[in-house]
């Protein structure tokens, strides 16, 4: 009884990676609703597609006749010039019963800010991705290297500017998301620098 149990399990489990392993970013972009990317039509994505796939510049012009392009397409990731000042990223994220689509949407004014939303294979939200606190950017200061003035400075600032950019690993299944910093005063950057770190998160902690 326990050996069937065991093969049933590991059968359950092969089948699982197989249906992941069949689930490719390029036809996630093309198959995607049109409410993920509204200035995008169905032609445009599958013409990304078949430029990038056969090596040439996968660029193309939106509903409002402006460009973008396709910079990055792998099985489980992508990268999307949205505009001059954003861009999109996607990462596919094999789970026990689903694959979860991560979708990172960044916005440069000039300053990076980005907002993560998952979605499982239907395009319904799923998960609840929380930007990090201002607290968990900052590098343990029991070293004393950083007065508390200055500390608590560096707080203040962040707090009254918390843009933080997230960036997608192409490579693994974590997102990096970053402190910026471009608003602090020349001298408190030079301190920001050396005290605040990026804090890199398993996407799968959100579900």
């Amino acid at each position: 009884m326990k050996r069937n149990i065991c093969i049933l399990i590991a059968l359950w489990a092969c089948s699982a990676y197989s249906y992941s392993q069949q689930i490719r970013m390029r036809d996630v972009f093309a198959q995607m609703p049109d409410s993920i990317f509204p200035l995008l039509t169905l032609n445009n994505r599958l013409d990304c597609i078949d430029f990038i796939e056969n090596n040439m510049e996968a660029r193309v012009k939106n509903r409002l006749e402006e460009q973008v392009t396709l910079e990055s397409l792998t099985d489980d990731y992508m990268r999307l010039r949205t505009s001059d000042n954003s861009y999109t990223e996607m990462k596919l994220v094999p789970q026990a019963e689903d694959t979860v689509i991560c979708l990172s949407r960044t916005c440069q004014g000039p300053i990076e800010d980005s907002n993560v939303t998952l979605y499982n294979m239907q395009w319904k939200k799923v998960g609840n991705v929380e930007r990090p606190s201002v607290a968990d950017f900052l590098i343990d200061n029991n070293s004393g290297a950083l007065s508390s003035d200055t500390l608590q400075q560096v707080k203040q600032e962040a707090l009254f500017l918390p843009l933080i950019k997230a960036s997608l690993s192409p490579d693994t299944d974590e997102i990096s998301w970053t402190l910026q910093t471009g608003e602090f005063s020349k001298d408190l950057k030079k301190v920001a620098a050396k005290y605040i770190r990026p804090v890199i998160v398993k996407i799968a902690k959100y579900l």
